[in-house]
């Protein structure tokens, strides 16, 4: 989650501690959304895939930092 550390930082000195965590933790949804249609895609063609792929823990980090945002935690 560090490629996130800055846009949290800035966010919050240009818009202010609420707005900065809100705009960050959308950031953050939007790229989960991107990252999760991708699977979408992947997982829907025919062919033998039995393990989940390794993206699903880097998409479970990315929603407990936009629990900590949204809880107020200076932690991502």
């Amino acid at each position: 989650m560090s490629e996130y550390k800055t846009l949290f930082e800035d966010q919050i000195f240009m818009r202010g501690e609420i707005e900065g965590r809100i705009g960050t933790a959308l950031t953050i949804l939007t790229d989960m959304l991107i990252e999760l249609n991708a699977l979408e895609v992947y997982y829907q063609k025919p062919s033998s895939k039995e393990l989940s792929p390794r993206e699903i823990e880097s998409l479970r980090k990315k929603i407990l930092a936009l629990k900590s945002i949204f809880q107020g935690s200076n932690e991502i």
